[in-house]
């Protein structure tokens, strides 16, 4: 299993124009068989692009990453799962706080009118610091 991952449609592009290369050369073909097998191979690239929803997935995270892997009879099959966190996005640290009602309504009321969570709320006010 290959796990790829994209920032933008134009890598995925550039990608997709490699690896059909690559494997038209490793098959030998030429001329029309060529012209034909780049058109299939890009075709089904696309489709499995559009059906994942990926540029959704990058403009939501700002990356896609797709999964590669082969069947129980050898065909690959290709699938996007849910974007795993780079490292430099990933928390180490849990904490646990524990706030008077007066408190907590402060904080609820920020994340209101901020549309944000609770943890995001006091990761920016730390950030404040």
């Amino acid at each position: 299993m290959k796990e790829l991952t994209f920032r933008s449609y134009d890598q995925f592009q550039q990608f997709i124009e490699h690896k059909v290369m690559e494997k038209a050369v490793m098959k030998g073909l030429q001329d029309e068989k060529l012209a034909t097998f780049k058109k299939e191979f890009k075709e089904r690239a696309n489709k499995m692009w559009k059906e994942n929803d990926c540029d959704h997935w990058i403009e939501k995270h700002g990356y896609v990453v797709i999964t590669v892997w082969k069947d129980e009879i050898g065909r690959r099959k290709i699938a996007r799962g849910r974007p795993k966190k780079l490292e430099s996005d990933k928390f180490n640290h849990s904490i646990h706080v524990r706030l008077d009602d007066d408190a907590y309504e402060k904080l609820s009321q920020y994340c209101r009118e901020k549309d944000i969570d609770i943890s995001e709320a006091i990761r920016q006010l730390i950030r404040e610091l």
